[in-house]
């Protein structure tokens, strides 16, 4: 048997074996690209193995077609080429059963029909009532079958029809449309290689019809392949395209080939020189198709691939001249456009103010939706996975089966047909959407690896875009705050400058006001000899020039300037908070606000400079008359005094705007109020808080919008003959 087998004066050539052989492992070659895509989907290996019978079938077939004589080419079909021919359909049912997701329900069957198949193996190899010696066509030596191989036709046409209602079954029953055009699809492949089945008229009757299965087969797998691939974005088209193509104008240089040694074959026989040049021709023009053609073919269809490339190479080189969101999602867009050509892009960045994603390139005015939310699920799984979302996966990929519904709430929202996540350090930046082609052809595997690249480089820019802006966005506030700040510092100049123009300015009334408080009391000595309307004008301009004193006397000591103050001492609260109450009394009365003292008569010792204390509760009082009056034109405020252990506490409450939780925080610092422009420096909260600290003291806000506030100041007691807990005094203020 192997003496037959291996005998090379047992084989001639044929060219009607090229085409079949060709094909056989082009079947193989899509069979292992299919395995390789996921080895452990059953419906994958199975697919192999199908396509592993077709090739073992298609390949020995070719020995068949060289064999010289009917014994070779009869021990070649019934060892192997049969093993192929009974190995496909009991694959086909597999796979079948696969696709339509009843394994489980037809395991034992489907072991059952792989059995009896080769049960018809092994009775083709151990008798002679299944296969015959064979037949020579034009074509070569044919396999003849006997009446008792009637039994395995009929068992082949039993598994097609079992075939295609499994598949029809699963085409009933299947509701997401994208499956349904899957099975579909494998389907109508079925119908397609069933045509293959026109090989056994040769082998049942002697007719010269010539054996083309081979090229149904290949159509056959070749849109199987397609059906399990295209929903996960492969590019099978390209691949049947091309090997389409090649076997077209390889065809070219094989046909002629065939056609001059089947004419002139007797007279190449006949001498060495011409057997020799006519090999080398065959050489030359094979060499010249695999140099010149075949890279030719293969540029073509990788034209669009290369064209990619050169996009995206081009668009990383202007990324780096591009700095603003706006000019960078402009190009982002740009780069979409001229490539894939979708009717619609919309590209979003997150908002850090709003916590949500805003459309940046909003052109088209009646687009609905120009935000996103942040807190949106499908939005933060994609920033956890960091993958391109495509539409058609939905419904048929497990990874989005925690989203699957808000995917398609996203999308419905959108409608978009591919979500690209800008990510990096996994945080969602942005997010670009696209919609339907414009020539309505699928998102090709070429286009996702463009997205891919695409999608990572414009990451890193947005990125960089966004640091860029926040930095220069920065750079404007402090410098803005700076030139606040002066202006402040002016005022604040300007402020001091009023105070020691006041105190000169009283000291400068307080002499003429002495002399008119002089002469008027003296003329009231001699009241008697006036007549009453006179002495009532004498009474009222003494009334009215004692109050100018007080009020010229308050002016100056509120004048003096605290910190050039080397005075320190005991002090009682206590006279502070009248002092104060009685100086503004007046004039918050004209404004309709009430100031309440709450304050039990008692003693308040602390120790410290008296100014810097009238100063603290003057500055708390103001600013609960400002939070009064940007709510209504009337109100109250109210002081308390109270002891607690070592501590002496000021409260003082208005019934005024409030201030929400974040502004608190900031109340004390330099410059900050949230009076408008013009209306406040914010240095007298920041001033209190400096002394209140420089005695040792500390002080507290509590504050709701629309329910006022209190401010507390805490101060330690004077005990007698110690500081009151004032650590230093004398070092602090000052000998």
């Amino acid at each position: 048997m192997l003496e037959q087998l291996f005998g090379l004066s047992n084989y001639r050539y044929n060219p009607h074996a090229i085409p079949v052989m060709v094909v056989s492992i082009l079947i193989f070659s899509i069979g292992l690209f299919i395995l390789f895509q996921a080895k452990k989907l059953i419906k994958n290996v199975a697919f192999f193995l199908l396509c592993a019978s077709l090739s073992l079938w298609l390949f020995t077939t070719g020995f068949v077609y060289f064999s010289d004589n009917p014994q070779t080419a009869l021990l070649w079909y019934k060892y192997f080429t049969f093993f192929g021919v009974v190995s496909i359909m009991p694959s086909a049912y597999l796979f079948s059963v696969a696709s339509s997701g009843r394994l489980k329900e037809q395991r034992n069957f489907v072991i059952g029909v792989f059995l009896l198949s080769y049960i018809f193996y092994l009775l083709a190899l151990t008798t002679d009532k299944f296969i015959t010696s064979p037949e020579l066509y034009f074509w070569g030596y044919y396999p003849h079958y006997k009446p008792l191989n009637l039994f395995f036709l009929f068992f082949y046409l039993t598994l097609f029809v079992a075939i295609q209602a499994n598949l029809w079954l699963a085409y009933k029953r299947e509701k997401i449309a994208i499956k349904k055009t899957q099975v579909l699809t494998i389907i109508i492949g079925f119908m397609i290689g069933f045509i293959a089945s026109v090989d056994y008229i040769a082998k049942v009757w002697t007719v010269p019809i010539y054996p083309f299965g081979f090229a149904p087969m290949f159509i056959f797998t070749s849109l199987l392949a397609y059906s399990i691939i295209r929903h996960k974005a492969f590019d099978i088209e390209t691949v049947i395209h091309k090997t389409a193509l090649w076997i077209l104008s390889f065809s070219f240089i094989i046909i002629p080939i065939f056609f001059i040694y089947r004419w002139f074959f007797p007279y190449i026989r006949k001498t060495t020189t011409l057997q020799f040049g006519f090999w080398m021709v065959s050489f030359l023009s094979l060499v010249f198709y695999i140099r010149v053609i075949q890279p030719r073919i293969d540029h073509f269809f990788q034209r669009r691939k290369y064209n990619l490339e050169d996009i995206s190479s081009r668009f990383v080189e202007d990324l780096i001249h591009l700095k603003g969101i706006n000019k960078l999602s402009q190009r982002i867009e740009d780069a979409i456009a001229e490539t894939l050509y979708p009717q619609r892009i919309d590209i979003f960045i997150y908002n850090e103010d709003k916590r949500n994603y805003k459309l940046v390139n909003l052109v088209d005015k009646s687009k609905e939706v120009v935000e996103l939310e942040g807190e949106n699920s499908f939005l933060q799984w994609l920033s956890k996975n960091d993958k391109i979302a495509y539409r058609k996966f939905i419904d048929i990929d497990p990874a989005y089966a925690p989203v699957r519904e808000k995917a398609k709430d996203y999308f419905g929202l959108t409608e978009a047909i591919v979500a690209i996540p800008l990510v990096l350090n996994e945080k969602l930046l942005g997010i670009i959407n696209l919609g339907k082609k414009a020539s309505l052809r699928r998102y090709s595997a070429a286009d996702f690896h463009f997205l891919t690249t695409l999608k990572n480089q414009s990451s890193i820019a947005i990125s960089n875009s966004l640091l860029y802006e926040n930095i220069e966005e920065q750079v404007r506030q402090r410098t803005q705050k700076l030139v606040e700040v002066q202006k402040q510092l002016i005022q604040a100049e300007k402020l001091a400058t009023v105070g020691t123009l006041a105190g000169g300015v009283a000291h400068e009334i307080n002499n003429p006001l002495t002399a008119i408080l002089t002469n008027v009391q003296m003329l009231l000595t001699t009241a008697n000899s006036f007549d009453t309307d006179s002495k009532e004008s004498l009474e009222l301009i003494e009334e009215a020039s004692k109050r100018c004193r007080t009020i010229v006397q308050k002016l100056m000591t509120y004048a003096k300037k605290p910190l050039e103050s080397s005075e320190v001492s005991e002090i009682d609260l206590l006279n502070v908070v009248k002092k104060v109450v009685s100086f503004l009394g007046y004039q918050l009365e004209q404004e309709n606000i009430e100031i309440i003292s709450e304050v039990k008569e008692n003693a308040y010792p602390v120790y410290g400079n008296h100014n810097e204390l009238e100063q603290i509760v003057t500055n708390i009082v103001l600013n609960a008359r400002d939070a009064i009056k940007r709510i209504k034109k009337s109100g109250a405020i109210y002081i308390s005094l109270s002891k607690s252990g070592d501590w002496i506490k000021i409260k003082i409450k208005d019934e005024g705007v409030g201030m929400p939780k974040k502004v608190i925080p900031r109340i004390f610092d330099p410059f900050f109020t949230t009076k408008e422009v013009g209306k406040g420096v914010g240095l007298g909260l920041s001033i209190c808080q400096a002394i209140v600290e420089k005695h040792n003291g500390l002080i507290k806000v509590q504050s709701e919008p629309d329910k006022g506030s209190i401010f507390t100041v805490q101060l330690p007691m004077y005990a007698g003959g110690s500081k009151g807990g004032l650590k230093n005094g004398k070092e602090y203020f000052g000998d």
